[in-house]
């Protein structure tokens, strides 16, 4: 673990969640932000599935300095869905992801009629009210909202995330995000079961400049997408040229963030990746399209 530790130095964790929220978090802001600035990492994209993070992520880093705290909004229902009004609003207040719908997201939804599927964790409902958020029109083109948030997302130079959407929508979406001009694109946890983008897929989206944030959180029982070795040969299979290594940690049942992105380290590192590989995909990539 000595080497994993090293390379926890500079890194930026892409994906936690803390408290507060509306569901159970293992941390606190302040804490989860302490515990990262300690191991020496880079910063941290905190997401919250039902408000954006901008105005804490101020209030953090205003009382823990010396590492980013980055902010961002999710498009689910509670910040109006595909709202252009909140992803300026997000932007103004420093924001750099803007993602796509989670556990609103037709796919997600979908997803959990099946045999055995657990609603997600950040599930929310209104009687005689459709969750589902709408990207698309039904001829497969985005809607004007959705046109709307890329210009802004272009604009102000953000990330956008794709979210809990299908393997096909996220073709779509970040295809028209490139002819519109967009370069920071992420595709969310794609070996997630909801997700499950196949692999040639995921390299045609590479030769588009899409990263691929591959988050530990697959390789615990509440998934077991692939284990640890696995999610590494999927690496090599797909490149560490367009990986980040994110946890999407912050459950109570899931270790602390920073333990997890060392762990995470050292089990690529156990399965053959280089030092030179793990740092790209745990730091270098993310802060550049982070600016951080």
């Amino acid at each position: 673990m000595v080497e994993a530790r090293r390379l926890v130095e500079g890194a930026v964790d892409t994906h936690v969640h803390s408290s507060p929220d509306l569901v159970e978090r293992k941390l606190d802001d302040f804490e989860l932000v302490r515990q990262a600035r300690e191991r020496g990492m880079a910063g941290l994209v905190l997401k919250n599935h039902f408000f954006t993070t901008t105005l804490r992520a101020k209030l953090v880093a205003s009382q823990v300095p010396g590492i980013e705290v980055v902010a961002s909004i999710v498009l689910n229902q509670p910040m109006g869905g595909i709202n252009p009004w909140a992803v300026e609003a997000a932007g103004r207040g420093g924001a750099k992801v803007i993602w796509m719908p989670t556990a609103h997201s037709e796919n997600q939804l979908r997803h959990e009629t099946g045999p055995g599927v657990r609603p997600h964790p950040a599930a929310m409902h209104l009687p005689g009210r459709s969750a589902a958020v709408t990207v698309f029109n039904p001829d497969g083109t985005l809607t004007a909202d959705t046109e709307a948030v890329l210009e802004i997302i272009r604009d102000r130079g953000m990330v956008l995330a794709t979210g809990h959407l299908t393997p096909d929508e996220v073709d779509r979406l970040t295809a028209r995000a490139v002819d519109m001009g967009i370069r920071k694109l992420v595709s969310t946890h794609p070996d997630l079961p909801g997700i499950s983008m196949p692999v040639e897929l995921q390299k045609k989206l590479a030769e588009r400049g899409v990263y691929f944030e591959r988050t530990f959180n697959v390789t615990l029982p509440r998934y077991n997408t692939l284990d640890v070795a696995g999610l590494a040969a999927r690496i090599r299979d797909v490149g560490p040229s367009s990986t980040i290594m994110a946890t999407d940690f912050g459950q109570p049942d899931s270790p602390t963030p920073a333990d997890g992105l060392e762990s995470y380290i050292a089990g690529m590192l156990d399965n053959g990746l280089s030092d030179d590989e793990v740092r790209r995909m745990v730091s270098t990539h993310a802060r550049g399209l982070l600016e951080v």
